[in-house]
């Protein structure tokens, strides 16, 4: 029953917190039936021993009655910029006992106040444009450090040294965000990397986002006799720039490196002589200027930092024509190559990237656009083997060339895939192996586009974070990885781009399309519920409540009669055949949708979001407001698009109905009948969908849920197009933006595309049944009900919630159905088991006894509060634990 998995903000263990109230967070190791928390002592002390020996000088909770393990709020005495908190807890059980207390956790604060930063913004005015700049700096420490951290802030990207070595080992940081709102700086223990003497340290900066790349840095060096020594940036006192190895860099275009340039042990005490000879000299080291304040508030960044999360030696193809070597990666991904080459002095290797090959067997770069997407590297030619991969830019492929000039050998290659280190959150498995191949490539497809925020691509000229994908996106991510702080680092981008009229932007950071959004985006509203749903985390609602209503206001300002009849995107991205041709919309618009309904129906599930908020917050009036303004939307919706007779929305296609009746807005007694005209109308284009961006999901999901899981397995298994099976069929290994990449090739023609596979949620929500119940935060009670078609014979998905893991695992044989459950210490839930691939006699077992027959006789046992003999299934109501079902 010991608490594990201490978490701090989510994170375990984290530097650089901004919040005065922390939130706390932790798992039970209890795996007994019906084992859950009822009481917590959460203590903390200023330094480990204290904690050990029982000296709580910064809290002590005392003994809580709770259950509640998540978003425990420090109540402790104030904290103060760069103190560290050593804390740990205990728990009692269900039946008294009272667990030891964990082992213990830290988490240490940022820097709170504007004036904890001494120094100024430095970089370069004076030219170096796209180039790696260096800057140095060095300092003397006359004392050993017991303590020493580094705080910095370098835009668009920064890599951090000292006394030669590589500080940290996050890559293209920091995270995006909008410069004048927000800037993310991170903190480092740097305490075993400073001596006593003279220390050095160099930055490198690379251009990023931020056009101008400029620095802010303070290193706090404490010693054992209380005094203290700061170093920062600041003009005057010897922070010097330098021309670097790295020519040019671009997100989009790649980076050319050029090892000639490099000047040997330049973030080293040993370099200063040499620095003293180049000060001021043609091709040496000239002052630094000072850079203008990016204006943004500066916030300690704890999110999931980007990292190489794989390697994948390459693979050749051929010899092409000119004599560049083909190259296969063999999966479409986000990152870039490392080389290894040895050869003379000025020879050049260049690498290109595509994610795709024309007919003639050459890397196809159309589909890039204006992104040159190449990297080049020229050898130094005196030390043997080079090892190069850039720093400042990456790729999204599957192909690359190399291409040659001079002597050069290339000793050996690795892709790396870089991006946001999100651990992976669920695994699924069945009987289909077509399914498993389909359920890793939409996991993979989301992996490669999360890069401090959700991009929607990751190769071409764009790789931003689209509000509207992520209105269909979000809820599979959560299924994916743990995304509980990169959803709220994002969550305040999308904030930061609300103008004053209460309108967002298209994208987080708002470098993209327009502002006002698209009225269909819902993500300001879902994606802060999403966040308390997932993860308990309240503080985001609370935070950005007043921000949300001015949102729906500025909504219904523009609506006519409550229906909002503006757009940009409407059902974005159908098949061609059901969108009006180039150039109107990209070739992306439905002709079959009518743009108001998608955007009216957004609304309505907004406002019908947000009245839930308002409930969970305590605003009570709100909530009586919201109820009533959705039922007037309804009434509204319905009047215009609903077509009683014929049980049709709008012109009856697959996404006007199926959205219509998951976004709640269909009247209860005509559901039954529009879930038949959407099967008819999936069955009359010969299975395939003809939705877009929202309406995918919606018709998975609304499909599933309503008893049509044989026809969903058809759809998602169509081998023809448009289809996901399709992709598969034509070599995918990613999902393309449009369902016919292959061969309409426009504008929009991105093969690593996760806006179309955000019904991902497939797989983990129905076929593994693991859902979620609404008016539960962090998924303390969930909904075991897996949607199961008589297509497949078994399957198995395990997920991490807070909790801890859930797993269930359903296989069918000879008129029987098993089922296994496990449910996580502190949880419960409701299992549904349908009766349709059993005997109409069929009785319920678990672990070989029987708990209920078809004449519902129920006989409970440990672990399970009732059980139920439906018509159509077997309800069960279970808490922690395992649990072993058969129904024969």
């Amino acid at each position: 029953m010991r608490p594990v998995g201490l978490r701090c903000e989510y994170v375990e263990n984290p530097l650089g917190v901004q919040s005065a109230r922390p939130v706390l967070s932790w798992m039970g190791s209890d795996f007994r039936r019906g084992a859950h928390q009822v009481a917590y002592q959460v203590v903390a002390s200023s330094d480990e021993e204290k904690l050990k020996s029982g000296d709580y000088d910064l809290w002590d909770s005392d003994k809580m009655e709770s259950e509640k393990f998540f978003c425990i709020p420090y109540e402790g005495k104030k904290l103060y910029s760069a103190q560290r908190v050593y804390w740990k807890v205990r728990i009692w059980d269900e039946q008294g006992s009272m667990s030891q207390f964990s082992e213990p956790a830290y988490f240490e604060m940022g820097l709170l106040h504007p004036s904890d930063w001494k120094g100024r913004w430095m970089g370069f005015l004076g030219g170096l444009i796209g180039n790696g700049i260096l800057m140095r700096y060095s300092f003397k420490v006359e004392k050993e450090p017991v303590r020493a951290r580094a705080y910095i802030c370098g835009i668009g990207y920064y890599e951090l040294r000292l006394n030669g070595d590589r500080v940290g080992d996050k890559l293209l940081d920091p995270g995006a965000t909008d410069y004048s709102k927000t800037l993310l700086y991170s903190a480092y223990d740097v305490t075993d990397g400073l001596g006593i003497g003279l220390n050095s340290v160099g930055i490198i900066l690379g251009t990023g986002w931020a056009g101008t790349p400029r620095a802010l840095l303070q290193i706090n060096i404490e010693f054992a006799d209380g005094t203290r020594q700061e170093v920062y940036t600041d003009w005057g006192i010897g922070w010097c720039v330098a021309k670097g190895p790295i020519v040019y860099n671009s997100i989009y275009d790649g980076e050319d490196y050029d090892a000639r340039l490099e000047k040997d042990g330049w973030d080293t005490p040993e370099y200063q002589d040499t620095f003293l000879i180049e000060h001021q000299r043609p091709e040496g080291w000239s002052l630094a200027t000072i850079i203008e304040p990016p204006g943004g508030e500066l916030v300690g960044e704890i999110s999931t930092p980007i990292r190489c999360t794989g390697v994948t030696i390459p693979k050749h193809i051929k010899t092409l024509p000119d004599g560049r070597e083909l190259f296969d990666v063999g999966e479409n991904q986000s990152g870039w190559v490392r080389i290894r080459v040895k050869g003379e002095r000025g020879a050049k290797v260049k690498l290109t990237f595509a994610e795709v090959l024309k007919p003639d067997g050459d890397l196809e770069m159309s589909y890039l656009r204006l992104a040159r997407c190449q990297d080049s590297y020229i050898l130094r030619g005196d030390k043997g083997i080079e090892e190069y991969a850039p720093r400042f830019t990456y790729h999204g492929f599957r192909y690359f060339t190399v291409e040659t000039a001079g002597i050069v050998s290339i000793e050996s290659m690795q892709m790396e895939f870089i991006r946001s280190d999100l651990k992976q959150n669920a695994e699924f498995e069945c009987s289909d192996e077509f399914l498993n191949r389909l359920v890793h490539v939409m996991w993979h497809t989301d992996a490669c586009n999360m890069h401090s925020i959700p991009t929607d691509c990751c190769q071409r000229d764009e790789r931003h974070g689209w509000t509207t994908d992520t209105t269909s996106r979000a809820e599979g991510s959560v299924y994916h990885f743990d995304v509980s702080s990169f959803f709220e680092k994002w969550t305040r981008d999308v904030f930061d781009t609300q103008d004053k009229n209460g309108y967002f932007a298209d994208t987080a950071p708002h470098r993209w399309g327009r502002r006002p959004c698209d009225p269909q985006v819902n993500t300001p509203i879902s994606l802060p519920l999403l966040l308390y749903r997932a993860y308990g985390n309240k503080r985001v609602m609370e935070q950005n409540y007043e921000s949300m209503k001015r949102y729906i206001e500025v909504l219904l300002k523009e609506a006519d009669d409550l229906l909002i009849s503006r757009t940009g995107f409407g059902e974005w991205a159908c098949p061609v055949e059901e969108c009006y041709p180039e150039p109107y919309g990209a070739g992306a618009v439905s002709k079959h949708v009518t743009a108001t309904l998608v955007s009216t129906a957004y609304l309505h599930y907004s406002v019908t979001q947000l009245k839930q908020m308002a409930g969970i917050l305590g605003h009570d009036e709100d909530a009586l407001y919201f109820e009533n303004l959705a039922a007037a939307i309804k009434e509204k919706y319905n009047a215009r698009f609903f077509n009683e007779a014929a049980s049709q929305y709008d012109m009856g296609s697959q996404s006007s109905n199926t959205l219509s009746v998951s976004l709640g807005l269909t009247p209860e007694k005509y559901r039954e009948a529009v879930m038949r005209n959407i099967a008819e109308n999936v069955a009359e284009h010969d299975y395939h969908l003809t939705t877009g961006n929202m309406g995918t999901k919606s018709i998975v999901e609304t499909l599933s849920e309503n008893g049509y899981e044989d026809l969903v397995y058809t759809i998602m298994t169509q081998k023809t197009s448009p289809s996901f099976g399709y992709m598969l069929e034509k070599g995918a290994t990613s999902i393309w933006e449009r369902w016919e990449a292959d061969r309409n090739n426009n504008i929009m023609n991105s093969q690593n595309h996760p806006m179309l596979s955000a019904c991902n949620v497939w797989f983990y929500k129905y076929l593994g049944g693991i859902r979620f119940i609404d008016d539960t935060a962090a998924y303390q009670q969930l909904l075991i009900a897996p949607t199961i078609p008589s297509q497949l014979e078994y399957a198995k998905t395990e997920m991490d919630i807070m909790a801890g893991h859930v797993s269930t695992h359903w296989k069918k044989e000879n008129e029987s159905l098993m089922l296994n459950v496990e449910i996580p210490f502190n949880t419960s839930a409701s299992v549904i088991i349908p009766k349709k691939f059993a005997v109409e006699w069929a009785k319920l077992y678990e672990g070989g006894s029987i708990i209920c027959d078809y004449s519902n006789n129920a006989s409970l046992c440990q672990g399970i509060t009732s059980v139920e003999s439906c018509e159509d299934r077997y309800v069960v109501e279970i808490l922690s634990g395992s649990y072993s079902f058969l129904l024969e």
